[in-house]
Parts: C-alpha cells; structure tokens; sequence
C-alpha cells in the first residue's frame, strides 16, 4: 500500500510518501507507524486517515492496494 505523509508527519519524516506491505484496520496500521517512528507517537495518535481519498474510522480494513493518506491536525489564524 502506499502511505501519504502531510504537514508536520512529512516534514519530520522528510519524506511525503513510502510504501510498504499491510493489510488490517486503521487502528493496526497507527500502531505500526508507532512502532516504526517512535518519535512521532504523540502527532500519529491524533492524526486522521483517508483511505482512497475518504476519511475512514479506526475499524476500517485497509488493502494492499489502497493509498492512505495521513493527515495531521491543522490549525489556522
């Protein structure tokens, strides 16, 4: 699947995408980008997920062929 990093996830990753292999929920793959980056535990456990361009819950599946975009929460002035 491919992964999609926005705003401060892809800055601090310094990079805006990856892929990687992963079937199972949304709640799943937040445990495993915890696991994987560490140091972005605190934003990974408020960010959003779109699978395919819509926003899903945490028990939603994810395939191996869907795009995941991980979306940080925004603040605006």
């Amino acid at each position: 699947m491919k992964l999609l990093y926005f705003a401060m996830v892809r800055e601090k990753l310094k990079k805006s995408e990856e892929d990687i292999e992963f079937s199972g929920t949304v709640s799943q793959l937040r445990d495993l980008l915890i696991r994987k980056y560490p140091e972005l535990e605190p934003i990974l456990k408020v960010v959003r997920f779109a699978v395919n361009e819509e926003y899903v819950d945490e028990d939603y599946f994810i395939g191996q062929n869907d795009r995941v975009a991980i979306i940080p929460p925004v603040s605006g002035g």
